[in-house]
């Protein structure tokens, strides 16, 4: 039986939190003033995000969420539980705008950023280093997303399918598009009979 004090959740948020607290302390010397700058830059910090989506998730949840376009796949790492998401903040006040709220300093911003996920041993939600070009504040851990023949995964699908047939809940249209293959046996059983 697996240690529940030493499961992928523990190892995601253990990981995330240690980058969240190196990040906070990179943004804090980034955030200094240059020489002759008289402006006050805003207070910019990270945290562990604590909604629902943030964390571990079912399938139907991951369908529901593919449906809305707020995620790409029904193989999450979030559906593995080893996936979490940060949350920016300006002044205090949620912000999803790193590159407005630090302006020429993004770029340095972004080479810590790259440089915590590394040492943390985290990956971008495209499994890959770095800043990513989608879902920014999404970390995961190294190759834990699920496999396309996973239950789950396969779950995720039936409720996609079943959500825009059915329901008549709208369609991504990319996943559709890039994994007609794979979705083409769960949208079947919603065609009308000849």
């Amino acid at each position: 039986m697996a240690d529940p004090k030493n499961d992928a959740s523990t190892d995601i948020e253990a990981k995330v939190k240690a980058f969240v607290k190196d990040l906070n302390s990179e943004l804090a010397k980034l955030s200094k003033p240059e020489k002759g700058e008289k402006k006050k830059a805003p207070v910019i910090t990270f945290s562990m995000s604590r909604n629902k989506v943030s964390g571990s998730r079912t399938p139907a949840e991951q369908a529901a969420l593919l449906v809305k376009g707020s995620t790409k796949v029904c193989w999450s790492s979030h559906m593995a539980d080893s996936a979490r998401h940060v949350l920016l903040k300006v002044d205090g006040k949620p912000s999803w705008d790193p590159k407005a709220a630090l302006g020429a300093k993004f770029g340095a911003f972004k080479s810590k950023w790259s440089s915590l996920m590394k040492k943390h041993g985290l990956k971008n939600a495209s499994g890959g280093d770095g800043w990513p070009g989608w879902d920014q504040f999404h970390f995961e851990l190294p190759n834990s997303k699920i496999a396309h023949s996973d239950k789950r995964a396969k779950a995720c699908l039936e409720e996609y399918a079943r959500l825009t047939r059915k329901e008549g809940k709208s369609k991504n249209a990319s996943f559709e598009k890039k994994y007609s293959k794979l979705l083409a046996p769960y949208l079947k059983k919603y065609e009308p009979k000849k």
